[in-house]
């Protein structure tokens, strides 16, 4: 079963997203902040992380550089943001991210998206 890091500090998107990948037969971990997801990271193993950009103690852009900075294995990555400028989707591209969903989030492409990036 593929294991998945939901980051998202909103009760209600965390639900939402847990609730639709666990329907998919997905197992879930969830993360509300930027330092617990590093912590979750560290001492576990996921196929696909769901991130955040706008997270509480650490976001999502400086949880990707603080991974990479300690080459850390980083699954493939999903951002999940209500933010949809040019500047957030060019800087996830520079850390090699280049799926980037806006919130209000399609259930259908979200579905898709999880499992293009999950089947890899």
């Amino acid at each position: 079963m593929k294991n998945i890091l939901i980051v998202e500090d909103n009760k209600l998107n965390m639900k939402l997203f847990n609730d639709i990948l666990k329907y998919q037969n997905y197992k879930t971990d969830t993360a509300i902040d930027g330092l617990e997801a590093y912590q979750k990271i560290k001492n576990n193993s996921y196929d696909l992380i769901i991130l955040d950009i706008q997270l509480p103690k650490l976001d999502g852009f400086s949880l990707m550089e603080k991974l990479q900075k300690e080459n850390m294995q980083i699954p493939p990555v999903i951002i999940a943001s209500a933010c949809a400028m040019d500047t957030d989707k060019l800087q996830a591209k520079k850390y090699g991210i280049d799926t980037y969903l806006t919130k209000p989030i399609d259930i259908n492409n979200f579905i898709n998206t999880v499992k293009s990036k999950i089947e890899i």
